[in-house]
């Protein structure tokens, strides 16, 4: 019987399974530069990965250490999850700190799918 058990284990283990959930959506990016007070301050280039289906856009928004928003835009969902250096609005943070720049992921009528966060120092 016991073995058995293990047996059944071990063959279940090695069948996807039909209930697996997709893995998380993420978000990469470097300040790298990026300039502190910048009067006319360009986005960092954006990686998102795992975008839930039905996404049409990506919504931006950033947020300063104080838990500040300091601005942020919708983007076109691209073709490979890489979004462009300088393609979403925002203030240039003017003073060091952890920012946090968090992306949702919308469909076509407006309702959120997923999101993710990642923070970073800014110096």
């Amino acid at each position: 019987m016991k073995k058995a058990f293990v047996l059944a284990c071990l063959i279940s283990a090695s069948v996807p399974s039909a209930w697996a959930s997709a893995a998380d959506m993420t978000l990469d990016f470097t300040w790298l530069g990026t300039t502190l007070c910048a009067p006319r301050p360009s986005s960092p280039e954006f990686q998102v990965d795992n975008v839930p289906a039905g996404t049409t856009k990506l919504r931006f928004a950033l947020m300063g250490p104080t838990g500040r928003e300091l601005g942020g835009a919708d983007v076109q969902l691209p073709a490979r999850g890489a979004i462009p250096k300088g393609a979403v609005t925002y203030r240039s943070p003017c003073v060091g700190g952890i920012y946090t720049w968090t992306v949702e992921a919308i469909d076509a009528d407006g309702k959120r799918l997923g999101s993710a966060s990642l923070a970073r120092p800014f110096y």
